[in-house]
């Protein structure tokens, strides 16, 4: 399984002096056959042949199927040499399969860096498996709670990687995202990198360093089975016959990866910490590096369209109106720091947003009415396809949540929901508190903040408060709106979804006190069609799935509509739902009636 006997002894040597392992074995010698074993399961096996055989094979692949891979470092970084001179631990969020592949093809072609990346044991496959573990990779069980001697083994061979300075790398959420949202940080990996390190000599410890790394892919390879899996399939249980599927790849256009490196934070000693102290400390050190990885995911062409695209509910737009929605969106961005890839500026803007269309419709996403010399081309998003698209969508929404917020806020004012600078605060305040269901927000404090500093940088003079808000003169509104009502409707699918979810549960109350989440799936299924084809509150075909429904029963129990009890759910006597809905109803009614986009 391992490079060379001496190696493989000199790693078991090296595993079972490991204290934690030390202490087991004290107790229990039968053990370290145990441990052997699972450290024979987890552990790599680099070998620089094969490293030479993926190179070659990934320069004639990546760059069959991608147009560039850009891994791009923060100004006075230099990646190597941190890398040798520090324990380096790359932490990346997971969008594709291909993320493995493109980060250790980038930092062995650009800096000659191997990684070992830790994997999950479902791609331990016979025999693709063993080409893995050559080429750097370690597998890890899902789950090894309740296995203490397998926790101390991987945390063992973990304390190996770093005494011989290995740089490490391993996907903070623990797993692709179905959604293109970010999801939360998984601890479990962190912690023991961290105790490890805590355990090396003084005289042999490097600082540890975690380098986030924020992924994105123009287009994701894996778009339609991670659609199914939202929609309700069970995921499909990877196998070589999906693995080698990748070869039918070829045929399509992905567009660009994109790598983008933020700053580097530095790990602590856990030798001396209460567990409580471990843990909060960890938690601070994953979401610091989490929202670093959120700060620099760019806008991309493909994102970008998504935006605009799906802002049309069914309709088509004109590529004229796409492509002055898409420079009102980079003027937004450039003006509050939100990054964008280099090919979005200027001089190259309308050829890459055409490339990017090219893509879609190629890949058979978007369709073009109308004749071509007509002049009256026009672009829509096929129906079945809006789920995918929702995915890049969703790379970039929370970038622009206070802007949809704004706009929302206004439909408030001009429907009298908001009457004063309280009652503004309250919505901005409650609106936070949905959406955080959703996505990794700023604190109320730096939400309410940003809110303001939008809107003064909109009219061009200081807003002090919420309630200055409501005396602006109709000009400064029109500005504000010229600068963000594009983002109008940018965050309306998750408002439908909520939405449908209440009525789900009002429909549940009167035929069962108790019911499960997939007695709440069935009826919201029942619901959701019978809205959609009404159309006055729910427009958006993408406004249902899993995870949509999941966070808005998590929604619903954190405000104290529902409780759970084990897998069932009741609505609280204490707290009335009808309330909830009708506000739901009345800003997506309103939201449509009241048009604050200047740009339709």
């Amino acid at each position: 399984m391992f490079k060379s006997k001496s190696n493989q002894k000199e790693m078991g040597e090296c595993v079972l002096l490991y204290p934690k392992i030390q202490e087991l074995l004290k107790t229990d010698p039968a053990q370290k056959e145990r441990i052997l074993k699972y450290l024979s399961e987890i552990a790599a096996d680099y070998k620089a042949s094969s490293i030479l055989v993926i190179r070659k094979s990934l320069d004639i692949v990546l760059d069959k199927i991608y147009d560039d891979i850009n891994f791009n470092v923060p100004e006075g970084l230099d990646f190597k040499k941190m890398c040798e001179e520090n324990n380096v631990v790359l932490v990346p969020n997971h969008q594709s399969h291909a993320d493995y592949l493109a980060i250790n093809w980038m930092t062995l072609k650009k800096f000659e860096v191997p990684l070992y990346i830790a994997g999950g044991i479902n791609l331990n496959i016979f025999p693709i498996g063993k080409f893995f573990r050559t080429c750097g990779c370690f597998f890890i069980r899902r789950t090894f709670n309740n296995d203490h001697i397998y926790k101390a083994t991987l945390e063992g061979y973990l304390y190996y990687l770093l005494l011989n300075g290995k740089t490490i790398e391993f996907f903070f959420e623990g797993g692709r995202s179905r959604t293109g949202k970010l999801l939360p940080p998984k601890y479990g990996l962190y912690q023991m990198i961290l105790d490890a390190h805590s355990r090396i000599p003084a005289e042999k410890k490097r600082k540890l360093l975690f380098q986030p790394v924020s992924v994105i892919h123009e287009y994701v390879p894996e778009h339609k089975a991670m659609v199914a899996e939202m929609m309700g399939e069970a995921k499909k249980k990877e196998n070589i016959f999906q693995l080698l599927k990748v070869f039918k790849l070829i045929s399509k256009q992905f567009g660009s990866i994109h790598l983008n490196l933020g700053n580097p934070l530095e790990g602590f000693d856990t030798s001396n910490m209460t567990e409580k102290d471990q843990r909060a400390a960890t938690y601070n050190l994953a979401f610091r590096l989490f929202n670093q990885v959120g700060q620099k995911m760019a806008v991309t062409p493909t994102s970008l369209l998504a935006l605009i695209l799906l802002e049309e509910p069914s309709g088509s737009l004109k590529w004229n109106t796409i492509l002055n929605k898409a420079k009102i969106i980079l003027a937004y961005c450039e003006k509050f720091d939100v990054p964008f890839i280099e090919s979005l500026k200027e001089e190259k803007f309308v050829s890459t947003m055409e490339r990017a269309m090219d893509i879609l419709i190629g890949n058979e996403k978007v369709e073009v009415l109308g004749r071509e010399g007509a002049g009256s081309l026009f672009y829509t998003v096929k129906k079945e396809c809006r789920m995918e698209l929702l995915y890049f969508k969703n790379t970039i929404l929370h970038q622009f949540l206070v802007p949809w917020t704004i706009n929302s806020a206004w439909i408030n004012i001009f429907n009298g929901t908001i009457t004063d600078g309280e009652s503004f605060k309250r919505y901005l305040i409650s609106a936070r508190d949905q959406l955080k269901h959703e996505f990794y927000l700023p604190t109320t404090h730096a939400f309410l903040q940003k809110s303001l500093h939008v809107i003064s940088s909109c009219v061009g003079r200081p807003i002090n408060s919420l309630a200055d808000c409501l005396s602006l003169s109709y000009l400064e509104f029109f500005r504000i709106l010229k600068e963000i009502g594009v983002f109008s409707h940018a965050g309306n699918y998750i408002h439908e979804a909520y939405y449908v979810c209440g009525l789900s549960l009002k429909a549940l109350k009167k035929k069962k006190k108790q019911f499960t989440f997939e007695d709440v799936l069935k009826r919201a299924r029942k619901v959701f069609r019978s809205q959609l084809e009404i159309e006055v509150c729910v427009r958006y075909p993408e406004s249902l799935s899993i995870p949509l429904l999941k966070s808005s029963l998590s929604f619903f129990e954190a405000e104290g509509y529902i409780k759970l009890d084990g897998t069932k759910y009741s609505l609280s006597k204490d707290n009335s739902i009808d309330d909830l809905i009708s506000t739901f109803e009345r800003f997506l009614e309103d939201s449509w009636t009241i048009n604050i986009n200047p740009i339709k």
